[in-house]
């Protein structure tokens, strides 16, 4: 059986991406990992997910490069959860500033919080 909905998470924290992971099992996603931004752009490009979960501090290249460079690829999604320890105004004004952007939620985070903003990105009842 096919996963109607495609989610790429970018995550360089194996226990951080174990959680993400065990908190989206129950929806009807198909979820998909990169640990830095090289590989993440890869993954992206090649899947074209519905939905990016996005960490801000990142091996390779910043998560706000990554964005940029998607948004100049092209990419369309239905949205873009940025899951970071960056919480602060700068970035926090940053997040709003950008379209693509429909939550930002910070580390450490509560499963739930992730679980609902991804339903309701997705319009899962």
């Amino acid at each position: 059986m096919s996963e109607p909905y495609c989610v790429v998470s970018i995550e360089d924290d194996d226990l951080i991406y174990e959680l993400i992971k065990a908190t989206l099992r129950p929806l009807p996603i198909a979820l998909h990992h990169a640990s830095n931004g090289p590989d993440a752009l890869e993954l992206v490009l090649k899947m074209k997910p519905d939905v990016l979960i996005l960490d801000i501090n990142l091996p390779g290249m910043h998560g706000w490069d990554i964005l940029k460079h998607l948004v100049a690829q092209k990419m369309k999604f239905r949205g873009v959860i940025m899951l970071t320890a960056q919480t602060g105004a700068t970035h926090r004004v940053i997040a709003h500033l950008q379209d693509e952007v429909t939550h930002f939620l910070g580390k450490p985070f509560d499963p739930q919080d992730l679980r609902e903003a991804v339903e309701q990105v997705l319009n899962i009842q």
